[in-house]
């Protein structure tokens, strides 16, 4: 700020003034700082702002996987309202993995940000000490039974209910689920949804697989149902990535969709409607639940308070394409 001074031929103090906003400046030194911050370089230092005021002007995204394209949208979405604000992302990814994101959650609160979306690991220890370090704490997708902060999800139970339902209705009389890890709420939650549609059809019946979540993961079991359980012609896919692996493992066994099994993805992709035959899906509205955990953490940060922790759902709905058929009689 000295430099610039100097190039400007002001001081110090109308240069902070100037580049920070506060204060009165003349529209000609306003200039003469502007013209002499770019001539010298400036940048102010967000990381020595930050030590002057409580929190610095970032967010944490910590997300559980990368890999999985609902991340890579949801990062995007939450980016718009935040960046409005003048605040910006950082995103840190954890694999699914409870000791990384620990380590992971360590490094963001040393950055003291002003807020966190997380979307928790199988098995987090994100607890209530922690929501006090961060403050201003959004959970989306995913929720942590002993964590009352706001959250984004979709209605994980109805919509995956109705993708089962979908393929009852076809005719298909056992259905299988290749769902994420175990311990997460979204499997849970999607399990239950097919147990309630199954519920609902005393003559048909389902089984379920868990994995990582991962396209190799949703391979391998989907290779191992096909090739144990001949009565399956449907399969349910968790999310993206285990989709891909579905239909890889169908095509690894020699048989076709849907002629052989029908396929439903849970959450939408590009790819789903280019691929032949198109991949029937369950459209989570990713960028409106963005939308909502940007617009809270605003809303948090300059203080607002609330009746209500906010807990918010936003439906999904299922995307009718090719991907699913009548059952032949018998599949070899």
């Amino acid at each position: 700020m000295h430099d610039v001074a100097k190039a400007a031929g002001v001081s110090a103090q109308t240069v902070s003034r100037a580049l920070n906003g506060r204060g009165y400046v003349s529209a000609e030194a306003r200039k003469r700082v502007l013209d002499a911050a770019a001539q010298v370089g400036y940048s102010p230092n967000v990381i020595g702002q930050s030590l002057r005021s409580a929190r610095s002007p970032m967010v944490g995204l910590v997300v559980s996987d990368i890999g999985n394209p609902f991340y890579a949208r949801l990062h995007r979405a939450i980016e718009t309202p935040l960046r409005t604000a003048g605040l910006s992302v950082l995103l840190l990814n954890c694999d699914d993995d409870p000791e990384l994101e620990s380590a992971q959650l360590d490094l963001l609160a040393s950055y003291r940000p002003a807020g966190l979306v997380l979307s928790p690991a199988t098995g987090s220890r994100f607890s209530a000490r922690q929501v006090a370090l961060f403050e201003n704490v959004v959970l989306v997708s995913r929720t942590l039974p002993d964590v009352d902060v706001p959250t984004i999800v979709t209605n994980e139970t109805e919509a995956f209910a109705a993708a089962a339902d979908e393929l009852f209705a076809a005719g298909h009389r056992r259905v299988a689920a290749v769902l994420g890890p175990e311990g997460a709420s979204t499997t849970h939650l999607r399990e239950a949804g097919l147990q309630r549609a199954t519920a609902a059809r005393p003559t048909r019946d389902s089984v379920v697989r868990y994995s990582e979540g991962t396209s190799l993961a949703a391979r391998t079991a989907t290779a191992d149902l096909l090739a144990s359980d001949p009565g399956i012609t449907a399969v349910l896919g968790f999310n993206v990535p285990v989709t891909e692996g579905i239909l890889i493992a169908v095509r690894d066994a020699g048989l076709r969709v849907p002629q052989d099994i029908s396929v439903i993805g849970f959450t939408d992709a590009g790819w789903m409607a280019a691929v032949h035959p198109a991949v029937t899906a369950v459209a989570q509205p990713v960028e409106e639940m963005g939308r909502l955990a940007g617009d809270l953490i605003v809303r948090m940060s300059v203080g607002e308070q609330f009746d209500h922790v906010p807990h918010l759902v936003v439906p999904g709905e299922l995307v009718r394409r090719e991907s699913v058929a009548p059952p032949r009689e018998e599949r070899r």
